[in-house]
């Protein structure tokens, strides 16, 4: 059968064509606080500072210490198969106890190590399927989330209190939403990042404000979008002083008052290079992995922290000083 014009797709239109990449997309050794690539500490998911001001880092590499003051290795708990682990390790610092999830994604079984300062291991405890968001409020409640397993599952808040970790209670579920990123605001108030099921690029999202006693939803805060006010699939969400900051894969870093009434964006970075953060006074740490280009123009897979302040400082202002 002949083939007709029609039958052909036609070029685009000129000025059609996809606009540059404003990114950066050199190795940023400059800016990095520090290189985790070389330390094996890949894909970074987690951060957080021990009452030493040293940094805890966990990736599917594995559980990292890092000095403070010097930004060199002081202990580690390497993943020897760091491809085979699930997304989502956690780190919290609570009090003298740091409290780390790691999981390998065929088995879907999660351990929940606890250690000293040290790294001295005080308790390990093993939880059916894989966590996706740990918090621990003022008073020693940790709340979990997990990664839905099955379509049609219902999405669950899971709490005990850090004093006797096995009991986990149901606190609060939902058929429609799923449960992410979570944040404990004081020992009533939690804030849960949502998505509508099944979670994927194009699920509607919102904030969850839940009585952290009862698990009744208080409020529903935000709807998915990258104007200002709506989110992005938050990846972490922090408390600061009385409002929360949170970071959604655009880059930018949000801030809501207590109430959910929306504030503005008090930093941003490149999108989806960021995967959590912590505050550290008036600045982010973040835990970066991407495709960057090193001084021999090659494409590599690399990992770091980097610290940005969070006064409406972003990289695209450091961009337009270095083209001045």
């Amino acid at each position: 059968m002949p083939i007709s014009s029609k039958d052909v797709p036609s070029l685009p239109e000129r000025g059609c064509t996809e606009a540059p990449s404003d990114t950066f997309d050199h190795q940023r050794f400059d800016e990095m606080l520090v290189h985790l690539t070389p330390l094996g500490c890949t894909i970074p998911y987690n951060v957080a500072y021990d009452g030493n001001g040293d940094i805890w880092v966990a990736g599917k590499g594995g559980l990292f210490k890092i000095c403070g003051q010097r930004n060199f290795l002081l202990w580690s708990a390497k993943n020897d198969f760091p491809k085979k682990q699930a997304a989502y390790p956690q780190v919290v610092v609570y009090k003298d106890t740091i409290i780390h999830t790691t999981a390998d994604d065929n088995e879907k079984i999660t351990e929940m190590r606890f250690f000293e300062y040290d790294g001295t291991k005080k308790h390990e405890q093993f939880i059916d399927g894989l966590i996706q968001s740990l918090v621990v409020s003022e008073s020693g409640i940790m709340y979990i989330t997990k990664q839905l397993k099955l379509h049609g599952e219902s999405s669950i808040i899971y709490k005990t209190s850090i004093e006797t970790p096995l009991g986990w209670e149901e606190l609060c579920s939902d058929d429609d939403l799923a449960f992410q990123a979570l944040c404990s605001f004081d020992d009533s108030l939690l804030i849960s990042a949502c998505a509508k099921m099944p979670v994927n690029m194009y699920s509607k999202q919102c904030l969850k404000w839940i009585d952290a006693n009862t698990g009744e939803t208080i409020k529903r805060v935000s709807v998915e979008g990258r104007k200002p006010g709506e989110i992005f699939f938050p990846r972490k969400i922090h408390r600061l002083a009385e409002d929360i900051v949170l970071m959604d894969k655009t880059g930018r870093f949000l801030k809501f008052d207590k109430t959910g009434e929306y504030i503005g964006v008090v930093a941003e970075i490149d999108a989806y290079l960021a995967n959590g953060f912590c505050i550290q006074g008036n600045e982010a740490t973040i835990a970066c992995s991407g495709i960057v280009q090193n001084d021999d123009k090659r494409s590599l897979c690399d990992d770091w922290l980097e610290n940005i302040r969070l006064d409406g400082s972003s990289w695209k202002q450091q961009r337009e000083k270095l083209a001045q």
